[in-house]
């Protein structure tokens, strides 16, 4: 048995030395720049993969396409991880029962406050008449998320992001305007 892993360990060290660069550099030019992801740690699930395969003593016919599918699909799965967060995310913030918006100030007069929970059920109506696009980068902007951050959670780049957002807000003071609210 001792002997056996000797075997493996020395198989896959071998092909680590020799492949190594070569499984880095798949990966890096894969993976995609601007979802987080980290190198590294790809790098090492696709080194499990490969020692997986080597220690269950498959045949790999040929050593640099076989490393090459386990860059790309190790690099796949990641992102899809990194996706299925995202919307796990957005999933989340689309069922809060807490308002959009929160009320300023607990030290308000109730008047005050009447007026502001008046106010913030205005903006969620409006809000609640966007397309769902707009609403969601909206909601996640009045939930104080810069364009970038909220193209970073919806998997969109940073201008579609602003682009929706500027839009969305553009309409919501529309909607606001109409329902007596001054919008500045």
């Amino acid at each position: 048995m001792a002997k056996k892993v000797s075997e493996t360990e020395a198989r896959f060290d071998a092909i680590v030395e020799e492949y190594g660069k070569f499984l880095r550099d798949a990966i890096s030019q894969i993976c995609p720049k601007d979802m987080g992801l980290e190198f590294d740690d790809i790098e090492q699930e696709a080194r499990l993969k490969l020692w997986r395969a080597i220690e269950s003593e498959r045949e790999i016919r040929n050593l640099p396409s076989y490393i090459y599918r386990i860059a790309v699909t190790t690099t796949i799965d990641a992102m899809r991880k990194v996706q299925d967060r995202r919307e796990e995310q957005l999933q989340s913030l689309e069922t809060e029962e807490e308002p959009v918006l929160q009320i300023a100030s607990q030290d308000a007069l109730p008047d005050q406050m009447a007026e502001q929970q008046q106010m913030i059920e205005k903006v969620e109506e409006a809000l609640a008449l966007l397309r769902p696009s707009r609403r969601r980068v909206v909601s996640l902007y009045l939930g104080g998320m810069t364009s970038r951050e909220i193209g970073e959670i919806l998997g969109w780049s940073e201008p579609k992001a602003r682009n929706l957002l500027y839009r969305g807000l553009k309409t919501l003071r529309k909607y606001l305007r109409l329902s007596g609210v001054k919008c500045e």
